[in-house]
């Protein structure tokens, strides 16, 4: 048997088990059983079960799904469909202006991007829970809350490891949509940014825009959108991130990403086994950044900024699971990330 042949059946076989992981009952998108209230403070599994734990329900979800997936090399721009949650998991239509005016000024505001393969139904599900999770953690702070959803569901091939490469893609893409929310955001707000999975692919995506860099050959300022590093702070959470560890090194994919990042938490899983196979999906792709953390190469590149990223590893909290139910469900990781999301030292 030639190497070819080595390395196609290699290939086979990965792909066959990365279907595997996607159809498994252990990965799917339910959300974990919810205890009672009746817990010690703390200790509640932020779910619809327990709404009396958060008794103010006041986020927003933005959504780039209607948008345009091509620039076809003009600037990418989007006509958001705006919706307000005041009660459980029950969204309204509202406008952009409506949002921008109910933000709470003395409060930093925290975006959250969900990863592929979520549906709209799940977006709303999970946008619930997940802002009932950062609240409980730090139940007497301000925090304004938006849910960014990109159309992350569609799978044009039905060829799953096919259908991630382009989703990973898209993500990148609407990087320029969610930069454009941002420029939209009053100037003088703190930007706390909670990416999962290939959320945190157009997380990195958008800073890297911000910071100076081109996604797909388009840069800001060629589009006439400025964002002022020096007035405003970002800090950035990554869950289960599923890029090239090394994409935000300098002279990388998103190498400008880190230019205006105050800092980044990485929550770093080694057991997560949807990103075991991360290599497989194209030749070029190194470990992902979840699996991995930032090497010791990667922080040798970053040189300084390397005392801005920091690896905080749940591996034995989180297991084999990549959903974020799987990150939600447990209260100690948004206590953890309180710092970033929330803006405390």
């Amino acid at each position: 048997m030639n190497l070819l042949q080595t390395q196609s059946m290699h290939l086979k076989a990965g792909i066959f088990c990365f279907l595997l992981l996607f159809v498994s009952p252990a990965f799917g998108q339910g959300v974990p059983p919810a205890p009672g209230c009746d817990q010690e403070p703390g200790q509640c599994l932020n779910t619809p079960a327990c709404t009396s734990c958060v008794p103010d329900i006041n986020y927003w979800v933005v959504s780039s799904r209607c948008c345009p997936q091509k620039s076809n090399c003009c600037c990418p721009s989007c006509e958001f469909d705006v919706y307000h949650s005041a009660e459980a998991g029950q969204v309204t239509e509202q406008s952009m202006e409506s949002m921008l005016q109910s933000l709470d000024p003395n409060a930093p505001i925290c975006i959250m991007v969900h990863g592929s393969l979520v549906k709209w139904e799940d977006v709303l599900l999970d946008s619930y829970n997940t802002y009932l999770w950062l609240k409980a953690a730090a139940p007497q702070k301000p925090l304004n809350v938006i849910f960014f959803s990109w159309p992350s569901d569609d799978t044009p091939t039905k060829i799953i490891p096919v259908d991630v490469h382009i989703l990973g893609k898209r993500a990148e893409f609407n990087g320029h949509y969610l930069a454009q929310l941002i420029a939209a955001l009053p100037p003088h707000h703190q930007i706390s940014l909670l990416g999962h999975s290939h959320g945190a692919r157009l997380v990195a995506s958008t800073m890297h825009l911000i910071g100076g860099g081109s996604i797909q050959g388009i840069s800001l300022s060629d589009c006439g959108i400025h964002i002022c590093c020096h007035c405003r702070h970002f800090r950035i959470v990554f869950a289960a991130a599923a890029f090239n560890h090394n994409w935000l090194n300098p002279g990388e994919r998103y190498g400008c990403g880190l230019n205006c990042t105050d800092c980044l938490v990485n929550l770093r899983n080694h057991k997560d086994r949807v990103l075991l196979l991360y290599p497989v999906l194209a030749p070029a792709s190194r470990r992902a950044l979840a699996r991995t953390g930032f090497t010791w190469m990667d922080r040798r590149k970053l040189g300084e900024d390397t005392n801005r990223v920091n690896d905080i590893d749940v591996s034995d909290c989180v297991g084999a699971g990549h959903m974020f139910p799987n990150y939600y469900s447990h209260p100690e990781i948004a206590e953890t990330i309180v710092p970033a999301i929330y803006f405390s030292n």
